[in-house]
């Protein structure tokens, strides 16, 4: 397959993201090859030193590794491609997250806030704040030292890194019993007097290519710590949808989800319903308060987290509950 110098350049720079390890250039000539694209490693080598000169690439060793800029340079070239990239990610982690509602072990999908090592104390008070007022998924937490690894996630030095489990848990709580659950979008959720009154915003999972709940987050639409501490303000939902002849089945699990501490489902609705404001839906819906609203109080009151959403599997033995953490 003959394709032009720039989708080279952005072919090195997505197989290095890809393997994520260094690689030299004949191995990158390789990979390329088996993908259909007939490159020389003499050619491969010239865009790898084209792609060095513009910070994308570093060598050590003989081997190149795709820097911060590569990865920035790698993201607008594939935008559209990526469109519904978020969604897949969510599916990757229901396929191969290995936990059981029943022995209660396995790997969770699970969400993470790498925050400075001195604001951790105000950070779990803050997730304890919500985790009281019912409003996340679970009071389940994990916290990490710098310098570990998490998965494929190092924490660096003078950071902590605090796990909160996702609710693509549900995902895989269903999936063990043979119900797939679509993710469908992400909802803000306003709540007057601490009850959930309707949705205002709704983003597709489906056209975006990051989390939609950051995106919310990030967009300074949350507020859950206000709703935690008054009754009013905003929350990011999960919305699933399923098979309307699976109603009973998937109650049945959420019930006994609830009594073994993953919560946060909000109401379980038939395609005729209208339930909290929700549009007739051709299937049943499943609306979740999203994991990620444990996080959201550390971005709201300015401590500056990275958070990574669903890119990670974890232990559920690995976490506690929040009490025991503070």
């Amino acid at each position: 397959m003959m394709i032009g110098k720039g989708m080279i350049q952005i072919e090195i720079l997505k197989t290095l993201a890809d393997t994520g390890k260094p690689l030299s250039c004949r191995e990158i000539t390789k990979i390329l090859n088996k993908k259909g694209i007939n490159v020389s490693e003499r050619t491969v080598r010239k865009y790898v030193t084209n792609l060095m000169r513009k910070d994308c690439i570093k060598m050590g060793s003989s081997k190149a590794t795709i820097t911060e800029q590569g990865m920035e340079t790698l993201k607008r070239a594939t935008v559209f491609e990526r469109l519904g990239e978020f969604r897949d990610l969510v599916e990757y982690n229901m396929f191969n997250s290995t936990f059981s509602l029943y022995t209660l072990d396995g790997t969770v999908p699970t969400n993470l806030a790498i925050v400075d090592k001195d604001k951790i104390d105000k950070c779990l008070e803050l997730m304890k704040t919500i985790a009281d007022a019912n409003l996340t998924t679970s009071r389940l937490i994990m916290v990490v030292d710098e310098e570990e690894t998490l998965d494929i996630i190092e924490v660096p030095k003078g950071k902590m890194a605090i796990g909160a489990i996702s609710s693509t848990i549900y995902n895989v709580i269903m999936l063990n019993i043979g119900i797939v659950l679509g993710s469908e979008f992400a909802g803000l959720l306003k709540y007057e007097n601490s009850k959930p009154v309707g949705f205002t915003e709704m983003i597709n999972y489906s056209g975006t290519t990051i989390s939609p709940g950051l995106l919310f987050i990030r967009g300074g639409y949350t507020s859950l710590y206000e709703v935690a501490r008054t009754g009013n303000g905003y929350v990011v939902t999960a919305v699933k949808s399923f098979s309307e002849y699976a109603y009973e089945f998937v109650e049945r699990e959420v019930m006994l989800a609830n009594a073994r501490g993953i919560t946060g489902v909000l109401t379980i609705s038939s395609p005729m319903d209208n339930k909290l404001n929700l549009p007739v839906y051709k299937k049943a819906l499943l609306i979740v308060l999203a994991g990620v609203n444990s996080l959201a109080p550390l971005y709201e009151k300015g401590l500056n987290p990275e958070l990574k959403i669903n890119e990670i599997l974890l232990d559920f033995k690995e976490f506690k509950d929040i009490d025991r953490l503070i």
